[in-house]
């Protein structure tokens, strides 16, 4: 069995947690074996990052904490998803690699130092992947719509202003422009299914 790799990646309040639990569900009905997979839930990955946060989460990404993240990111991939490839259809991430490029920018390295590192870890890399994007504004009206919501998400991130998520945004449009493997979506004036309709076409699903 072949196993296709997918990711979907963008700014918060895109829509990528939504379009992925779609894909699931579309991958269900036609009967094919999946995961939807979210690295921070798997161990070392989650220790890594809960431990971050420990020491003052969202602050200057030194060389030493990217390499670290990456190498735990590594370790990961080794014990929970490369075994299964060739054993389901697809495998489809709800962020990877390229969101630690673009969160991770702040600090020592650029974009492309980090996604660089973190191949260096023998890590799975999608064939094909979704960048979800929308305007900022319509970016905080989601979160804050969706915060009001759900109690996980009652305090706000500091990527969660309207000035971090601008530049996110271009962030994210030059990955696009460096990497053919990712296809951009704008989400900002579409429903949730005619957003899904373009990502199904993307993905030749």
């Amino acid at each position: 069995m072949k196993t296709k790799i997918l990711c979907l990646e963008g700014i918060t309040g895109s829509g990528k947690t939504t379009q992925a639990a779609k894909l699931a569900n579309l991958l269900g009905s036609m009967n094919d074996t999946y995961r939807v997979i979210n690295e921070k839930q798997y161990e070392p990955f989650k220790q890594t990052i809960i431990n971050w946060h420990i020491a003052g989460a969202n602050q200057y990404f030194t060389q030493e904490t990217v390499k670290s993240i990456a190498k735990a990111r590594g370790e990961t991939h080794k014990r929970h998803f490369i075994p299964l490839i060739g054993k389901i259809s697809f495998l489809i991430f709800d962020r990877c690699f390229y969101t630690s490029g673009i969160y991770e920018a702040d600090g020592e390295l650029k974009t492309d130092e980090i996604i660089k590192i973190n191949l260096e870890e023998k890590i799975l890399i999608p064939q094909e992947g979704l960048v979800l994007l929308c305007s900022p504004e319509t970016a905080i009206k989601r979160i804050d719509e969706r915060r009001r919501k759900v109690a996980n998400y009652q305090l706000p991130s500091i990527y969660e202003t309207l000035e971090e998520i601008t530049k996110r945004r271009s962030f994210y449009i030059q990955l696009c422009e460096k990497h053919p493997e990712l296809h951009l979506v704008d989400t900002t004036t579409k429903s949730e299914e005619e957003v899904f309709e373009e990502v199904r076409k993307k993905l030749g699903l």
